[in-house]
């Protein structure tokens, strides 16, 4: 059997009977010759690529499965035509036979060929169901006229009467009746082989075949032809046979129906239209019931007389009705002419009221608009600084307000005048009441800068370039603080050299003056920046660039003790790790850039410098716009003028609430007028000590900055994981095994989450394990992100245009993806984050602004990469995910935009539709506005309503339904796109082009059997497990629901002191009724303890804050070292600065608010900071050095606990952990 199995046997094909069987046979010999074809085309397929399977040495062929088949059939169509060729020859031997009959009777008669011609024509038409044309039937009437002709009999007439007046004629068969009336000849035979059922059944078969002719016809295309390859036109005839051929099957029933009413009239007429017939009386009589139209019938005629009367009833009733409603409306016309009377006197009573009202307003208004203009005029003097007329126009009206704000700010402006004169006679003079007058004269600047030197030219020890007008102006005013003994902050924008002005300054007093030993004190991530401006502008100046291991530094000890250089370059870090060794040098000036850091007085850093450091002069420099907080404010000027600025408290009260002490309880709002006096006088009092350009308003070559926000769409990957995140606050990415799930749970911080997701989804490893388990780089890393796929369209079109681009980034595990999908498409980038060191961050410099660069990105974080570079080589910046401090982005921006940029600089904001981050750019715009005004009155408390502070994660959840309604909000599309990147028609004319070849790609792409069909992926390529409903994994137990329900336990007293309300109102991260939570808690706590004879202190460090300070603390403390060495650890931890430059305490210092993060303190049980810490150690709540290591222990697990493992919180987690580790 070679391995096959027997055939299956089935019945033999019977020899068709008809012309439909042999179609249906014919068909099928057709489908099993395509079958066959079919099976030898696999047999050679599989042949080529496997070179046939071999079952020892010979070859294994498929046998054709439809050979038997298709062998009977063949048989039978065989027979079929052997069949038809011996019916032709029987129809041939007929035809002849029937030829030899005729010839034999014509004889020497020739048939006429023209009759014959024309029968043949008329049984063709016949066989059509169509009438024989008028031409036709005359040729046939000729023909039988001239064709001999029996003689007709004579009409029997009596015999004609006596059958039509017999009964049976008229109920008989229409043949009889038809003879009898002489309408056919005794000779009509109709005789049919049918019975009557065969009939019907005949009849049927012939209307459904007409029926179904008429459904086939109707269903035809209608542009139905026939194509000729030599024409270009179609032929119609088919159509309009078809058409023909519709049209006379559906008048088909109506032929049948005036064929029968023309039979049945000439039979009816046959009688009256005989000649012997016609004047019978018979006939007559017939011929007028044929015409007697039919009776109608009258349904139920008795009742015509009741139906009358009752319509006249009604009539009647209709005719009384109108009577009585034409009677009521008179009546109502009456009433409303009383009213209307009514009416008029009220109305002309009013009218006389109105105008005496109206007098009276106008007369009101009219003063207003006096009030209005004299305070437009006061406000127009106040923004035009012309403060005499202002004063003038104050002393006309009496604003008791304003002249209380006035006293307050000039007697502020008094004593800070008096500080001033101070300062710079370092001999604190007696204040002296002046005058208003007086006082009204004095310039406040000049004051401050009585010590005039004018600068013309830059110093020669600068040779790395020609400082710009507004550079020299600068140096100008920082000579200028130097001569009259005062310090300043330089708070130029971002980009306007700074760097380089501070290094004129250096050299022009080293030049000038004769000053040496500087102190500059920097990040370390701008540290490489200011040694390269050092070796480009002044190379003659010896600089110790203070910074790198222990060994290192220890080579430069010697240096710095020998005093053998002019400017120490040093870090935050080192100024309070190498305080013994650095502290002792005298300096002449300390610059202190980035110098927002100092905001906080009681810093390590700043009490450091305060305490230990010794310098002549001061000097900040800083690109972040003033914050609005006047405290942070007060700080600057209080570290670089601390005999001016001693006081916060006053500094606050004369700008921030200027109406406080006015008697009142409630808070009084400043309007427009008295903030911007309040602005114009701290304007004053900064002027002197603050310098700020903005590059708008100096720099008029600089090209423009264009910035476009880009939206995104979610790929449908991404826009699963956010509804999963969303509503359930973690990810599903497997099936449940055992109890547990194997997808991604408990996932905290939702708002940090989301971001990761609008970022790209592969950011969590176990999604991308899921989608791409060989983890290759494939086309999946750009189509399951919306920002990706966007890139994939523009970083072409950049390179391919001769740009250079700056990619900013949150999240260094995106900046990883990003490496993946630039190797991908095998783009040449540099890579900058806070991992980076010192020494690469300067090579790498140096290998981007090289003039022929091979490399064409940079990815950089935002906060490693955004302070002190100056990369100016390139011209586009992305912004591929926002920050939440607006700041950060802009110092990033300027890192290309800044002075030497010769090309317009593009930012590009990458934002994902109906997401989080359409909400942190709102924020961040919001921010923005607020910093434009650099102060404004009542809001510097930073303290917003509950609502305001809930309104943020609700907008989350209604986004997604808002999003819905939105119909504007689709991502941008190619033509759009090139019209925000292209900066040129040619670059426009050449992104066209690119998109074609793309499109051409994509197509290619498209009709590959694993080819991507979409762009972006969407929700149909993705595993089952996505998109399963997981909401059932997040059902509450039904136990749970079933439980009894608690008595509520009612309290009358919230059990807090005044001093411990007050505590709980005043911090911003706190409520009071949390504050009384914590109470309850700790009481019930101390009972269960006195319950089961525990009299051990509670350590619970959430309590150290809200302890009653009236009770004595038993206390265990036995060393007296303890505080000092606790807050030597503390000083350590204030010291730590990450290698980014952000102080790692910053974060630990202050809970997270409670609003903004709910879910922290639902994860974290025991939240704890280190402002806590030390108010328990103040109060003696650690009893051994273990608990207060504890305790930070404690605060270090939170931040691990909360955020992911390589953020930089968890980084500066570990980082603390280390300090604690050397304190074991």
């Amino acid at each position: 059997m070679n391995g096959f199995s027997e055939p299956y046997s089935k019945p033999p094909i019977a020899f068709p009977a008809s012309h439909e069987q042999l179609n249906t046979l014919l068909s099928r010999y057709h489908q099993l010759l395509k079958s066959s074809h079919e099976a030898k085309e696999k047999q050679k397929l599989l042949g080529q690529t496997q070179n046939f399977r071999m079952l020892g040495d010979v070859k294994l062929a498929v046998r054709d499965p439809n050979e038997v088949d298709r062998l009977a059939i063949e048989r039978i169509l065989h027979q079929v035509s052997e069949h038809h060729k011996k019916f032709r020859r029987e129809e041939d031997l007929l035809f002849e036979e029937l030829k030899q009959d005729i010839k034999k009777q014509q004889g020497d008669q020739k048939p006429d060929l023209d009759v014959l011609r024309q029968q043949i024509v008329g049984l063709q038409l016949l066989s059509t169901d169509l009438d024989l044309p008028a031409d036709l039937q005359a040729a046939y009437q000729q023909s039988l006229d001239t064709s001999p002709q029996a003689e007709t009999e004579p009409i029997d007439s009596q015999a004609l009467i006596d059958a039509l007046s017999d009964p049976a004629c008229f109920s008989g068969d229409f043949v009889r009746r038809a003879r009898a009336l002489g309408a056919i000849g005794n000779d009509y035979s109709h005789k049919s082989s049918l019975s009557d059922s065969s009939k019907l059944h005949f009849e049927k078969v012939v209307a459904n075949k007409l029926a179904n002719r008429i459904r086939e016809l109707e269903s035809l295309p209608a542009n139905l032809g026939t194509f000729h390859g030599g024409s270009s036109e179609l032929d119609d005839s088919l159509k309009i046979s078809a058409l023909v051929e519709l049209k006379a099957l559906r008048v088909l029933s109506k032929q049948k129906q005036l064929r029968r009413a023309i039979v049945l009239t000439d039979v009816s007429s046959a009688q009256t239209e005989h000649a012997e017939l016609k004047d019978v009386p018979l006939t007559l009589s017939a011929q007028r019931a044929l015409r007697v139209r039919p009776k109608i019938v009258q349904p139920q005629p008795h009742l015509l007389a009741s139906k009358l009367k009752t319509r006249q009833l009604l009539e009647a009733k209709k005719r009384e009705h109108l009577l009585h409603v034409e009677k009521v409306r008179g009546i109502l016309d009456a009433v409303e002419e009383i009213n209307a009377r009514k009416e008029r006197h009220w109305t002309h009573r009013n009218h006389i009221a109105r105008n005496v009202h109206t007098y009276h307003s106008n007369t009101e208004k009219d003063e207003s608009k006096k009030l209005e203009k004299t305070a437009r005029q006061r406000l127009q003097a106040l923004k035009s600084n012309d403060e005499e007329a202002y004063m003038k126009l104050l002393d006309q009206t009496k604003d008791h307000r304003i002249t209380h704000l006035l006293k307050q700010t000039n007697s502020f402006l008094d004593s800070l005048a008096h500080a001033v004169k101070a300062q710079q006679s370092n001999d604190p003079e007696p204040q002296e009441q002046n005058p208003d007058e007086v006082r009204e004269k004095i310039d406040y600047y000049q004051v401050a800068h009585s010590i005039k030197e004018e600068i013309k030219e830059q110093p020669k020890m600068l040779v790395g370039g020609q400082l710009k007008e507004y550079q020299l102006k600068g140096l100008q005013w920082m000579v200028s603080l130097y001569n009259n003994k005062l310090n300043g902050i330089l708070a130029d924008e971002m980009g306007l050299g700074k760097t380089i002005q501070s290094i004129s300054l250096i050299s022009y007093l080293i030049e000038k003056k004769g000053e040496d030993k500087f102190l500059v004190i920097v990040p370390l991530s701008t540290i490489t920046n200011w040694t390269l401006e050092f070796e480009k502008w002044a190379p003659g100046i010896k600089v110790i660039v203070y910074k790198g291991s222990q060994l290192q530094r220890k080579n430069l000890q010697w240096e710095v003790r020998s005093g053998n250089f002019q400017v120490l370059l040093t870090t935050y870090e080192f100024i309070i790790r190498e305080r013994p060794l650095l502290s002792k040098v005298n300096y002449s000036h300390m610059i202190i850039d980035e110098g927002h850091r100092m905001k906080n007085t009681e810093s390590k850093l700043s009490v450091t410098l305060k305490t230990y450091y010794k310098t002549k002069n001061r000097l900040i420099l800083t690109g972040t716009p003033l914050q609005n907080n006047l405290p942070e404010l007060w700080a600057l000027l209080n570290f670089v003028l601390p005999r001016i600025f001693n006081s916060v408290k006053s500094f606050d009260e004369w700008f921030n609430t200027p109406f406080a002490n006015t008697g009142t309880s409630e808070k009084i709002e400043l309007t427009e007028e008295e903030s911007l006096l309040v602005i114009r006088r701290l304007h004053k009092v900064l002027r002197p000590f603050l310098l700020r350009r903005l590059k708008k308003d100096v720099e008029k070559d600089l090209p423009d900055k264009v910035e476009k926000v880009l939206k995104c769409n979610l790929s449908g990957l991404q826009y699963i994981l956010y509804q999963q995140m969303l509503k359930h606050n973690a990810l599903f990415v497997g099936a449940e095994v055992g109890s547990a799930k194997s997808g991604i749970k408990g996932l905290n911080n939702k708002i940090m989450q989301l971001r990761k997701i609008c970022n790209h989804p592969f950011v969590f490893e176990e999604v991308e394990d899921v989608l791409n388990p060989s983890r290759m780089t494939n086309n999946s890393i750009w189509r399951s992100s919306g920002k990706f796929e966007l890139l994939d369209r523009v970083l072409p079109k950049f390179k391919a245009s001769g740009h250079r681009v700056l990619l900013f980034f949150q999240m260094t595990s995106v900046m990883d993806i990003m490496e993946d999908f630039l190797r991908l498409r095998n783009m040449k980038y540099l890579r900058l984050d806070g991992a980076t060191k010192a020494e690469d961050r300067q090579e790498m410099l140096k290998l981007f602004n090289a003039p022929d660069s091979e490399y064409f990105c940079f990815l950089l974080s935002t906060r490693a990469g955004g302070l002190g570079l100056n990369l100016q080589s390139a011209d586009t910046v992305i912004i591929f995910d926002t920050d939440w401090n607006p700041h950060q982005d802009l110092q990033a921006q300027d890192r290309a935009h800044r002075i030497g940029q010769k090309n317009e600089v593009r930012i590009l904001r990458l934002i994902t539709n109906e997401s989080v981050e359409e909400v942190i750019l709102e924020r961040a715009h919001q921010k923005l506005d607020i910093d434009g005004k650099v102060i404004q009155a009542g809001k510097f408390d930073n303290k917003s309503t509950a609502e305001e502070q809930e309104e943020f994660l609700k907008r989350l959840l209604e986004a997604e339904s808002d999003g819905e309604n939105k119909e504007d909000n689709s991502a941008l599309d190619d033509e759009e796109l090139n019209e925000i990147l292209a900066r040129s028609e040619d670059e426009k004319d050449l992104f066209l082009q690119i998109d074609n070849e793309r499109i051409l790609r994509d197509k290619v792409e498209s009709r590959k059997p694993d080819g991507y069909k979409t762009r972006l992926m969407n929700t149909k390529e993705l595993p089952s497990i996505f998109t399963e409903d997981i909401s059932h994994h997040f059902e509450k137990n039904p136990k749970d629901l079933t439980r009894t329900r608690e008595r509520k336990r009612v309290k009358y007293d919230d059990g807090l002191t005044e001093e411990q309300w007050l505590m709980a109102m005043d911090d911003d991260e706190d409520s009071v009724e949390a504050a009384i939570a914590r109470k309850e808690a700790r009481a019930e706590r101390k009972r269960r303890k006195r319950e089961a004879g525990d009299d051990t202190l509670d350590e619970d460090m959430e309590d150290i804050e809200e302890e009653e300070p009236n009770r004595a603390k038993p206390s265990n403390v036995n060393d007296e070292d303890l505080v000092p060495q606790c807050t030597g650890v503390l000083d350590e931890i204030t010291a730590l600065v990450a290698e980014d430059g952000h102080s790692v305490h910053e974060v630990f210092e202050k809970l997270p608010p409670r609003k903004l993060y709910p879910d922290y303190y639902k994860i974290i049980k025991k939240p704890i900071s280190l402002q806590q810490i030390r108010k328990g150690l103040q109060n003696d709540d650690f009893d051994s050095f273990d608990a207060f290591l504890d305790a930070l222990r404690l605060m270090c697990s939170n931040a691990k606990t909360y955020n992911e493992e390589g953020s930089w919180v968890w980084n500066d987690a570990d980082a603390v952990e280390g300090i604690i580790s050397n304190h074991k």
